[in-house]
């Protein structure tokens, strides 16, 4: 089975309102469907409209076009950087030709029925630490699905402290893994040594 974290903000683009609608999406509008085409086509047809293309971006719409139906999804919040949004799809890959341009970027879709939002902090432990690793647009974590399933299956019951930065104050430590996905490099650096540093003070 099967678990991601998707970033909603395909193509640079936020589509935030249009995941939790049921549609998520990875970007990369490249003129065509990319059904049934494996890493090799992928990769050639991204190429024939992108000049600069890494092996991590094409890897990821891999990833994406490959998402089996049924898939566990958590999409951090862009307005909320203390939320995780919680889907599971309910379709394979589809393509909108409509959606294949600079404008709206997002023409590569999956259906996806959004179960919950809940604040991070209340993530299992192993997922919450993934989760604050995980820096690109789309990153697997199948090795978290079971514990994820059991997370929604309880009813999303949990006994960590709930943090929601309506209520007060958030704890400094969210925070500190929340920049180490800033896309300023100099803030990430900043934070992993915060991070470092906390780990070796709680060892004291």
């Amino acid at each position: 089975m099967n678990a991601y974290i998707l970033r909603a903000k395909p193509h640079g683009i936020d589509q935030e309102e249009e995941f939790l609608s049921g549609q998520i999406s990875v970007g990369w509008p490249c003129g065509k469907s990319l059904e049934n085409c494996d890493r090799g086509v992928i990769a050639s047809t991204l190429a024939k409209s992108y000049n600069t293309l890494s092996e991590i971006s094409i890897s990821m719409v891999d990833l994406f076009v490959h998402m089996p139906e049924g898939s566990i999804v958590l999409s951090p919040s862009i307005n909320n950087k203390s939320l995780i949004h919680i889907f599971k799809t309910t379709s394979g890959y589809q393509y909108d030709s409509s959606k294949d341009n600079a404008a709206c970027g997002n023409p590569h879709f999956i259906e996806a029925k959004h179960l919950k939002t809940v604040s991070r902090n209340t993530l299992p432990s192993p997922v919450f630490k993934s989760l604050s690793g995980a820096r690109k647009t789309l990153s697997r974590i199948s090795q978290h699905y079971g514990i994820l399933d059991n997370y929604i299956s309880s009813g999303f019951n949990v006994t960590k402290k709930i943090v929601n930065n309506t209520d007060g104050p958030i704890d400094a430590t969210t925070v500190l893994y929340d920049l180490l996905s800033s896309e300023d490099e100099h803030i990430r650096l900043q934070a992993a040594i915060a991070v470092l540093n906390l780990g070796k003070n709680k060892k004291t």
